[in-house]
């Protein structure tokens, strides 16, 4: 009921104020989904299923952590602003906070783990819709939406002849709330508003392949693949509704403003103290590519990845979105990863690029977005350099994305300015120490 009410709703544009939220398209499914913070795979547009090294991690596809050499850890912050347009109105709209942590190590040859927390999806909406009674009076409908969902990853990897394998077990957490309002402008009505709370909490897993070729001991060639299992997930829900009424207060400023005064004793809805028990389908989503390179100097991929989000359900209310398809290309250049010294500093700087085209599975009228992405990135290199005999590659990382999600035919456009700023530390742990 949620996605049809909405949907029309939304796109009645003619009626419809710009949305106050981060994205009116976070209304539906788990919310806007975050793609990877994690460096290797943000600085490249997404790209993960073909890429490996040694000292950075890729949770996208766990194969990866076969490649292991250093114990890795990799955090940061990331803020993302919303230039949000419709045909009558524009809006700006930011969100910063902690990005992704993980750290993962080598535990045998060819043998690797990793562990970490980050973002799965995030909810921030707020729209209004207004209509006229058949009395006269004016009504207004307030709809917004806030909260996401977050996971926790545990995965291993092995690998064998130049085939390697691996396994994400996640464990993903969060609530979801939708909350509409009614106002009225006639006294004969009680304003009333709407709080539903969805806590989400349930098990699924990322698997991946990869395979690696060899031409001689510098040139090599990677494919992969992943697939993160649309798991149903479980869902604990209550309903609060109470009336208010909108008046005039007074500011600490002494600046006189319309606001809500809430009851707090009279609910006419509460089922705190029975929520109902349900369910959410994740989306099911497949990646595959190929990666070549010469290793520590320059590498170049291109990517496909599909998500089904066709298949979300909350509660038993399914959604109008189609499945997203987007290619990805996306390249690293390393110009001297082994010069020495601080007068070759800068040989040591990777620079990273991507860009990615595709539908977004966003339908509506008939009419679906597109997107366009571009990211670059830099890594400054951490390092020792007067007495330096081992390469750790720890690294400051600075990376910007564009997005731009739109509809000519909707006249709405979304444009993304990303900004990730992570530490990727290395360290050899586990060394035996040898005594004379």
């Amino acid at each position: 009921m949620k996605t049809s009410i909405l949907s029309s709703m939304l796109f009645l544009l003619s009626t419809i104020s710009i949305a106050q939220g981060n994205s009116p398209f976070s209304q539906f499914g788990p919310g806007d989904f975050f793609e990877s913070n994690f460096q290797t795979n943000f600085s490249r547009a997404g790209l993960g299923a073909s890429i490996t090294s040694g000292n950075s991690l890729n949770p996208i596809n766990p194969a990866s952590y076969s490649s292991l050499t250093l114990t890795t850890g990799e955090t940061g912050i990331y803020s993302s602003t919303n230039f949000l347009s419709n045909e009558s109105s524009s809006d700006v709209f930011n969100n910063t906070n902690l990005s992704s942590f993980a750290l993962g190590f080598p535990i045998l040859e060819n043998v690797g783990m990793s562990f970490g927390l980050s973002p799965y999806s995030k909810q921030n909406y707020s729209f209004t819709f207004n209509e006229t009674l058949q009395d006269n009076s004016e009504v207004e409908y307030e709809y917004s939406g806030d909260g996401g969902l977050s996971k926790l990853f545990l995965g291993f990897g092995a690998s064998k002849n130049g085939f390697s394998i691996g396994i994400n077990g996640q464990y993903y957490f969060g609530r979801l709330n939708d909350i509409s309002k009614v106002k009225y402008t006639s006294s004969d009505y009680k304003n009333i508003r709407f709080q539903n709370f969805n806590n989400v909490k349930g098990l699924s897993i990322n698997s991946g392949l990869q395979y690696n070729q060899e031409f001689n001991t510098q040139n090599y060639f990677n494919l992969g693949a992943t697939y993160e299992l649309g798991n149903t997930l479980s869902s604990t829900n209550y309903i609060l509704a109470n009336y208010f009424a909108v008046n005039s207060a007074t500011t600490t400023n002494n600046e006189i403003i319309e606001a809500e005064f809430h009851e707090t004793s009279n609910f006419p809805v509460d089922t705190r103290e029975s929520p109902e028990e349900g369910t959410l389908k994740l989306p099911s989503s497949f990646q595959t590519g190929f990666s070549i390179g010469k290793y520590d100097k320059w590498e170049a991929s291109l990517e496909y990845k599909n998500r089904d989000l066709s298949s979300f359900d909350l509660n038993g209310n399914g959604t109008a979105l189609k499945n997203s398809n987007t290619f990805i290309a996306g390249a690293s250049i390393v110009p001297n990863k082994k010069a020495l010294g601080l007068s070759n500093y800068w040989k040591n700087i990777s620079y990273n690029f991507g860009v990615k085209a595709g539908n977004t599975g966003y339908s509506f009228n008939g009419e679906e977005l597109s997107e366009f992405g571009i990211n670059f990135g830099v890594g400054m290199p951490l390092k020792k350099f007067k007495y330096q005999t081992e390469n750790f590659g720890s690294s400051v990382f600075l990376s910007f994305g564009y997005l731009n999600r739109s509809n000519s035919n909707l006249g709405l456009n979304e444009n993304y300015l990303n900004i990730n700023a992570s530490v990727i530390l290395n360290d050899k742990w586990f060394i035996k120490r040898k005594f004379k």
